[in-house]
């Protein structure tokens, strides 16, 4: 291709279809998805017109939501169209297995949708989000324009339940343009499906040039523990909680859990059975500010994430970026996508899942090694800021984007 041609379709506009399972429904929601707007608003910054069609809940219409263009598509009655939104699908199911009699209709209606907005309206891209199922929402694409399949891991537990789909998906991730995956973890799990090149799509955050500074926690106080998330099997907190009677016997400390969730009043229940519910607190839900807040005053940010009896895990775990962002080292498990970003002994400290012992020991060691202390906070910030920044994956998708269309010429 001439010079110039390429210059010319950098220059260009592209225009976006984003099909999801999910989007927030108002500016004020707690999103399950906070990296998927976030990634959004980037591409618009970088030139980028997205669209995203996503299921109704109860009667939903279309709607700006954060800036972002969203339309919905109907497809059960208003009263019980709830299939998505209040919680992860798969979790949904696996708790409400009725729900499957929702699904075909989901599907069917959304792959009505997708006709009829790429009959009225032109597309350069259609980028297909969790693609197990909704590859099969976005199949009129298919061989019209360039598509793209972008994988999570809620995909996981659900070939994990249904492996008799597989067979269905694995046309769609030959065919498709680009196979894009959150992490290593989620590559694997497409490429269990079909054998192919994928590439690896981080979450993104927002990092300074100038790293915040790095204090190692005060002697005269409690440290304090940090946890930030919904309150699900998959978090793993109970072992977070089940750790804290050994790092008492070593340390003063307190463990901060920010976030609201199906086992909360669980996980209360247990921090008073095992004597730790003065040094457990549960703040709920809170402000964008507060969240904030926590993340500043913190020592150190733990991840137990493991893998609950779904068959589920964490996929790469934003909260792991935002902690970084405030310059704070980490402790998480080594499940799911978390690996490709905490190196252990390097970006921060890693230990086996549902293990409370391995969470003391290696929360207390962070807290008692000032050497190791400052050493984890900074090669992790150094690490994040060059790999996950938003700018950095904002620019790695459009690059893709631009790829399939030179392709294409």
């Amino acid at each position: 291709m001439p010079m110039c041609s390429f210059f010319m379709l950098k220059k260009m506009e592209i225009k976006v279809l984003h099909i999801v399972t999910a989007f927030p429904r108002s500016d004020d929601e707690d999103s399950m998805t906070p990296w998927l707007i976030a990634l959004i608003q980037e591409l618009e910054r970088q030139g980028v017109e997205n669209t995203v069609l996503a299921p109704s809940y109860k009667g939903l219409g279309n709607q700006t939501v954060f800036g972002i263009e969203v339309r919905r598509y109907r497809y059960f009655l208003r009263k019980w169209e709830d299939l998505t939104h209040d919680e992860a699908t798969p979790v949904r199911l696996a708790r409400k297995p009725w729900y499957l009699l929702w699904v075909p209709f989901m599907l069917s209606a959304g792959r009505r949708a997708v006709k009829k907005i790429l009959k009225r309206e032109h597309f350069d891209i259609v980028h297909i989000h969790w693609p197990i199922p909704m590859a099969f929402v976005g199949a009129p694409a298919f061989g019209k324009m360039p598509t793209i399949l972008h994988f999570y891991t809620a995909e996981t537990s659900i070939m994990r339940r249904f492996p008799i789909i597989k067979p269905f998906f694995r046309k769609y991730i030959r065919d498709a343009d680009e196979v894009i995956a959150l992490t290593s973890y989620g590559a694997k799990q497409a490429q269990s499906v079909y054998n192919r090149p994928i590439k690896i799509v981080p979450y993104g955050n927002i990092f300074s040039e100038k790293m915040p500074s790095v204090k190692f926690p005060e002697s005269d106080r409690p440290k304090r523990i940090l946890f930030v998330g919904r309150l699900v099997e998959r978090k793993g907190v109970e072992y977070l909680v089940r750790a804290m009677p050994k790092i008492l016997s070593e340390i003063d400390a307190e463990l901060i859990v920010v976030g609201s969730g199906a086992i909360l009043d669980e996980l209360k229940s247990l921090a008073e059975k095992i004597g730790v519910g003065e040094k457990v607190h549960f703040t709920g839900l809170v402000p964008a500010e507060e969240k904030e807040r926590y993340y500043k005053t913190c020592d150190v940010f733990v991840l137990p994430a493991c893998i609950d009896r779904h068959g589920d895990t964490e996929g790469q775990g934003v909260v792991l970026l935002e902690a970084l962002s405030y310059g704070k080292p980490l402790v998480a498990s080594a499940v799911g996508g978390i690996v490709d970003l905490v190196k252990n002994e390097k970006t921060g400290l890693l230990v086996p899942e549902k293990d409370p012992d391995a969470l003391a020991d290696a929360i207390t060691r962070i807290l008692t090694d000032k050497e190791l202390y400052i050493k984890l906070a900074r090669d992790g910030y150094d690490f994040a800021l060059k790999n996950f920044s938003l700018s950095a994956v904002g620019k790695s998708v459009v690059e893709i984007y631009e790829r399939i269309l030179n392709n294409r010429k």
